[in-house]
């Protein structure tokens, strides 16, 4: 846990100094593909933010929907997500996105509802590595790599 943690910290002071770039805007496509652990499983997910909405405080917000598909593997069984999504973007830092947000979809259990909250670090225009919290279906961590469309 004190490595993950580590982890997290670099992640924030690695975009100090950084030159400014949106993380997130009105028409900007974004998708991930993460890995997770916690949970007693595997979780793999792939999912889609598309901003719809952008400037509503001071030019480092924006909101998205998107979607996202998952499964969750642990011990012999698999389970299966497929959620819509929903979230609030702020730029902190820049090149950081930092978001919060709601999942609600279909669980091999049935509905399924989740809060998430993340952050992306861009490397570059295009490219950022990510942690993610929570979601539907799951609610452990998951780290992964994005790539704006």
């Amino acid at each position: 846990m004190k490595k993950f943690l580590l982890l997290v910290v670099a992640f924030l002071f690695l975009g100090i100094g950084a030159q400014a770039q949106s993380t997130m805007s009105k028409g900007q496509l974004v998708g991930s593909a993460r890995l997770g652990f916690g949970g007693g499983g595997i979780p793999i997910a792939v999912a889609a933010d598309y901003g719809i909405v952008d400037d509503l405080i001071n030019g480092e917000d924006a909101i998205s929907v998107g979607g996202q598909v998952g499964i969750f593997m642990y011990d012999s069984n698999i389970s299966f997500t497929l959620a819509a999504r929903g979230n609030f973007h702020y730029q902190f830092i820049d090149n950081l996105d930092t978001y919060a947000g709601l999942q609600i979809g279909l669980h091999t259990s049935g509905l399924s509802f989740g809060f998430d909250l993340g952050t992306r670090y861009y490397f570059n225009d295009k490219f950022a590595v990510g942690i993610e919290f929570g979601g539907c279906g799951f609610t452990g961590t998951s780290i992964g790599v994005s790539m704006k469309l």
